[in-house]
């Protein structure tokens, strides 16, 4: 019980001696070479220059910042709130398919590249061509005449769309019978 009362007083001791503001002297003069010098003890020898003591003033005058709350947390996992772009490229918004058999490339660029369980469906007028692929280029065969809308999404290995491009309406001449 001796040793236990022992440990508290020198812990007592100890937090009362943190409480207490450090203090210490600072002394200002100048060397034998004329540089003024600074230090928390008057000079040994004797300089020939006047040694003053400096008086500081409240060393923390600064206001505290104002509270500002943290950023909320999002829930969603991390591969939902990479940033996708995927952009059809070719051919171009308004671009007319010349007379033929609608036979015609897409390709398309997606940032960032598709991932080994990514995969890349190309739709026409809403509807699906092919399967999902790796790839990032179709070929288009047989279109009907007139007005189509292209849109790439991105899936993911889930199957979900992660990303759909901006839609490119291509016009699509073929003969016609009358």
């Amino acid at each position: 019980m001796k040793i236990n009362a022992f440990l508290v007083c020198v812990l007592a001791v100890g937090i009362a001696v943190l409480c207490l503001p450090a203090h210490a002297d600072i002394y200002q003069y100048k060397d034998k070479d004329g540089n003024v010098v600074f230090s928390d003890k008057p000079p040994a020898d004797d300089t020939g220059s006047e040694v003053e003591e400096v008086e500081l003033g409240v060393i923390n005058s600064a206001q505290p910042p104002p509270h500002i709350p943290p950023a909320p947390v999002s829930r969603e996992p991390q591969q939902n709130r990479a940033r996708f772009s995927s952009t059809i490229t070719s051919p171009s918004n308004g671009s007319t398919i010349p007379m033929g058999p609608g036979d015609f490339a897409v390709t398309a660029v997606m940032s960032p590249p598709l991932n080994s369980n990514e995969r890349a469906l190309l739709t026409l007028d809403g509807q699906p061509v092919g399967d999902p692929q790796r790839g990032s280029s179709w070929q288009l065969r047989n279109v009907f005449r007139g007005e189509h809308q292209l849109i790439i999404e991105r899936h993911d290995g889930q199957g979900n769309v992660v990303d759909t491009s901006e839609p490119v309406t291509v016009y699509v001449l073929r003969p016609s019978i009358r």
